[in-house]
């Protein structure tokens, strides 16, 4: 059984977003993102990949599919497969999400590999 403790896990740069795993499968991945005030993640979609957004501190500014909001601790957001999507932390204060990507996006990658012929 493997156990995190993410308050242990959170740490911040300066220069950029921190991108931080807590646990990794061939199934999916479960990350810590942890931003300053500024820092972004800028758009991309999964093509076959549905992504969760949870804020545990501070408030994120989420954009999926052209719609943005303000995502404020406790509040999630789905990020569906083929959506362009971004996050800024626009606020005065770092912000922590803990973000889940599933299928895992290697995985779709591994699968058409297999699929074509040699």
């Amino acid at each position: 059984m493997q156990i995190r403790t993410l308050s242990d896990l959170v740490r911040f740069d300066p220069e950029k977003k921190q991108k931080i795993p807590v646990f990794d499968s061939p199934h999916m991945y479960y990350d810590l993102y942890t931003l300053l005030p500024g820092q972004l993640q800028r758009p991309f979609a999964f093509k076959k990949a549905d992504k969760i957004v949870y804020v545990l501190q501070g408030r994120l500014r989420i954009t999926v599919g052209g719609e943005s909001a303000e995502l404020r601790e406790g509040q999630v957001v789905r990020v569906p497969a083929g959506q362009v999507n971004a996050m800024e932390n626009a606020a005065d204060e770092p912000a922590v999400a803990l973000v889940v990507v599933a299928p895992h996006p290697e995985c779709a990658e591994r699968r058409k590999q297999r699929k074509r012929p040699k």
